[in-house]
């Protein structure tokens, strides 16, 4: 049902398998409405959309038993895969439908969408916890009651998870709908944390989550329709997004940049090369009549959303997925709050990041001193030991592997001999080789010791495992003085 190809931190480059053909993750899944179908089906196809997401409750409102008969794929003129929203959108702005769950569960059924979703209760953003768990009960008898009676015919259910802030009640969802066999999750009510530009607090949702589900569970996350989240919400772990926001935009008269939005009255050049930017000027667009116009920034939306789905795609592919999101996450300062999540992630991330890349890390800032590949680097020198009673600590050299430097001859066999990085701690010259000690580039800059307290951490426990009675370093390094200065054991040196 869901193959992973490659993975890079919590994202992932997968296959899932449908009814009705394969679809390519991560994957952005537009909005179709099931009546008014502005961008057909096949004009999505053609820019490459291999699915995408409409509403049963309205389709069963607007058709009844017809779409029961034609299907979902004849009614909206989309023969790809389909996902169908039950209503949860229109409950959580308009209060409860007139419809059962049950009820909702067997139209989807007949209409045979790919992908159907239960009609859930949102929690919204902002409900005391009390009321929030009593949705998030509602929701868990609806997805119980649903999947009991699902049939055995290649549909994939979905579980939405609730709990909005509470990080609990988000858990609690997550690991009851595991448990009733959903085989895709999705993470509900993002959108008014978006609004509210809480990417700290969403962030927390989807770690949370991605704690709670295997690997082999994929992971969409509703309302998710901006370029500037993509990249964070692949990097913890969500696969698939929908939403209507390209043409919510449009109507507006926004236009979707890879960094924000922009007001197309505001515009003197169109940052973009797609069909529509090129063949019209900011002045052109604004002049012509409202609902082409509105068409014509949707379809640019559309392709601004997918240009951030494809080059985060392509980060995971290169092993550069916490390089390309640290750079996207300074598009806004709320957005980047959240990368804290990422720095306090380790378990999240680790397990999807290669032990080994073909191309080497860039370390810029203190914040890359937490990233996957440093951890582990930092782990596996704590459990390095070492008989040797007496240590030389010296500035890493540009030659890599550090070992191979003849200069280090000089220096005594019974001595132990180790080099430092801000980022990567002590570094063994016996493991100076190793995956990313001899593959990383660092910005050339003066780094500020208290900021590192990784640093800090992986040199106490070092010396703590191996009982040197004399440490050797210079005495002018400030960093190292910063974290050695104290130590009694040590003895000073100019240079080697």
């Amino acid at each position: 049902m869901f193959e992973i190809v490659k993975s890079d931190l919590a994202g992932r480059i997968g296959r899932l398998y449908t009814n009705h053909g394969m679809v390519d993750t991560p994957a952005y899944v537009p909005v179709m409405h099931p009546v008014k179908q502005t961008i057909p089906g096949e004009k999505l196809k053609e820019m490459g959309f291999q699915m995408i997401i409409t509403n049963a409750y309205i389709t069963m409102k607007q058709y009844g038993d017809e779409a029961i008969r034609r299907g979902i794929h004849d009614i909206v003129g989309f023969d790809g895969p389909i996902m169908t929203d039950s209503g949860g959108y229109q409950v959580l702005e308009y209060g409860d439908l007139d419809i059962s769950p049950s009820q909702m569960a067997e139209f989807e059924m007949g209409i045979m969408t790919d992908i159907p979703i239960p009609l859930d209760k949102p929690t919204g953003f902002g409900l005391p916890y009390d009321i929030a768990s009593s949705y998030v009960d509602r929701t868990l008898q609806a997805c119980h009651d649903t999947i009991q009676s699902a049939k055995d015919n290649g549909q994939l259910w979905v579980g939405p998870i609730q709990g909005g802030e509470h990080s609990s009640l988000v858990e609690r969802s997550a690991r009851s709908l595991a448990v009733y066999g959903f085989q895709i999750m999705a993470l509900g009510s993002p959108v008014e944390f978006m609004e509210s530009y809480e990417y700290y607090k969403l962030a927390c949702m989807i770690a949370q989550v991605r704690r709670v589900l295997t690997p082999s569970i994929p992971l969409h996350l509703f309302g998710a329709g901006h370029p500037i989240t993509i990249p964070l919400a692949i990097s913890l772990g969500c696969d698939t997004f929908d939403s209507a926001s390209y043409m919510l935009y449009a109507k507006e008269d926004r236009y979707i940049t890879q960094d924000g939005t922009r007001k197309l009255s505001e515009m003197r050049v169109f940052p973009c090369n797609c069909d529509v930017c090129t063949g019209y000027t900011p002045a052109e667009l604004m002049s012509i009549e409202k609902k082409e116009r509105t068409d014509l920034l949707a379809l640019h939306n559309l392709y601004a959303i997918k240009l951030e789905v494809d080059a985060t795609r392509q980060a995971i592919y290169e092993g550069r997925l916490w390089e390309y999101t640290l750079k996207k996450a300074r598009a806004h300062p709320r957005l980047f709050e959240a990368v804290r999540v990422l720095t306090e992630s380790h378990d999240v991330l680790y397990p999807g990041t290669p032990r080994f890349k073909e191309k080497a890390i860039f370390l810029f800032d203190h914040t890359d001193q937490y990233r996957p590949e440093a951890v582990e680097f930092r782990r596996i020198v704590s459990d390095f030991r070492t008989k040797k009673d007496t240590l030389y600590i010296l500035p890493e050299p540009k030659t890599k592997p550090a070992y191979l430097l003849k200069r280090y001859a000089d220096i005594p066999d019974d001595a132990q001999v180790c080099i430092y990085n801000p980022y990567l701690g002590i570094i063994p010259l016996e493991l100076s080789d190793m995956y990313p000690a001899a593959h990383h580039l660092d910005a050339r800059m003066r780094h500020v010791p208290e900021r590192y307290d990784t640093f800090g951490h992986s040199l106490k426990a070092f010396l703590e495992n191996n009982k040197f009675a004399r440490i050797h370093y210079d005495y002018g390094n400030a960093f190292l003085s910063y974290f050695l200065g104290d130590m009694k054991c040590t003895e000073h040196f100019t240079k080697i």
